[in-house]
């Protein structure tokens, strides 16, 4: 399978039933899980431990780490959408992403909710990651870009701007008046440097 195939695989699964505005619930594009999965089996990531998606959703992430051989686990702390994931065949967890549920080692995956309607909510999900992963691949709004290079830092961790997309997305929500509204995004690893 090549990194085109995924993408579109991906986007064939199914999104949000009932999105929460409160959780910042969106869906991941394929062509963003892609890229996060394609660089992490490129990079041999894959073939040892788990890979754990915080505020998974609807799996999306987890589903394109699956798909090219690697063990994953689906972390949200709302029930909805982590049945969508379980029935893709994934492993789910319902437990807060700001305090993960999983052993230290893991990697993570995560499209965290971009602090817009929860201030900060970003930060503190990468403090959850940096708790238990030495690795984690996330996606930010690119206009926080520095800070969230700063907050790495500050955790440890060594960014690597891995792409700049764009997210299109839908009038998912009451608040939401145009036809499709685009959300310019950061895609970082960020590598631990600790010991």
């Amino acid at each position: 399978m090549d990194k085109r195939k995924l993408a579109a695989m991906i986007d064939s699964l199914p999104g949000f039933s009932r999105p929460k505005l409160r959780l910042e619930q969106y869906t991941t594009p394929g062509d963003i899980a892609a890229t996060i999965a394609w660089t992490m089996y490129m990079r041999g990531e894959l073939d040892a431990g788990w890979t754990a998606d915080l505020g998974c959703g609807t799996g999306r992430l987890a589903y394109a780490v699956s798909a090219l051989g690697g063990r994953a686990v689906c972390i949200d702390i709302d029930p909805d959408p982590l049945e969508v994931a379980r029935g893709l065949g994934l492993d789910v967890a319902l437990c807060d992403a700001r305090l993960p549920c999983v052993k230290k080692g893991v990697k993570i995956v995560m499209n965290p909710p971009f602090g817009v309607w929860r201030p900060h909510a970003d930060v503190e999900f990468l403090r959850g990651a940096s708790e238990v992963a030495d690795v984690i691949y996330t996606i930010h709004k690119y206009a926080t870009r520095e800070h969230i290079e700063k907050v790495a830092k500050t955790l440890g961790y060594d960014p690597l701007l891995l792409d700049v997309a764009v997210i299109t997305i839908p009038p998912m929500y009451r608040h939401h008046r145009k036809r499709a509204h685009k959300v310019e995004v950061a895609v970082f690893r960020l590598s631990s440097r600790r010991p």
